[in-house]
Parts: structure tokens; sequence; C-alpha cells
């Protein structure tokens, strides 16, 4: 992560501008970095809440697998009873 250095920036605007305008510049500067510092947990993800997020993730994948194990017999049953009753309806 790059750390910015406003003193440094200060000491570059100073250059430029009169030190009131420097350092109202490096004010802002400041505080748009305290901002995003704050801000930032909001979007990153620790590695604690990576793992959390990846084992739900796996119980819902596992859940999902299951029911869909129940459907698929339920569908298989079905064809079992339909093709059983068109084979004895052919045949009387």
């Amino acid at each position: 992560m790059t750390i910015i250095n406003t003193l440094k920036i200060y000491e570059e605007l100073r250059t430029k501008f009169d030190d009131e305008q420097a350092k109202a510049i490096t004010g802002v500067v400041e505080k748009s970095l305290e901002e995003y510092k704050e801000n930032e947990k909001d979007f990153l993800v620790t590695k604690i809440e990576f793992k959390q997020a990846s084992a739900e993730l796996r119980k819902e994948m596992a859940d999902l697998r299951a029911e869909l194990i129940k459907w698929m017999f339920i569908f298989w049953a079905g064809q079992i009873g339909v093709i059983t009753g068109i084979l004895f309806a052919f045949f009387k």
C-alpha cells in the first residue's frame, strides 16, 4: 500500500502557490485520504470474512446438491411409473 506524505505535497505546492493556498490544498488532500481510509473497510474483505463467506457458500452448495438429488429421484420414480403404465396398457 502506498503511503502519501502530505508534507512533501505541501512543500511541492508551496513552491508554486502562496503559503495559505498550499495549506488549503494539502488539507483537502489529507481529508480525502482520511475519508478513503475510513471507507476502505466497506469494500475490502479480510481473510476471516472471506473464509466465512466461503464456508457459507459451500454449505449452500451442499444443500442445493441434496435438493437436486431429491428431485432427480422423484423424476426417475415418476418416469418409471409412466413407462410401467404405458407397458401395462400396451400389453393388455
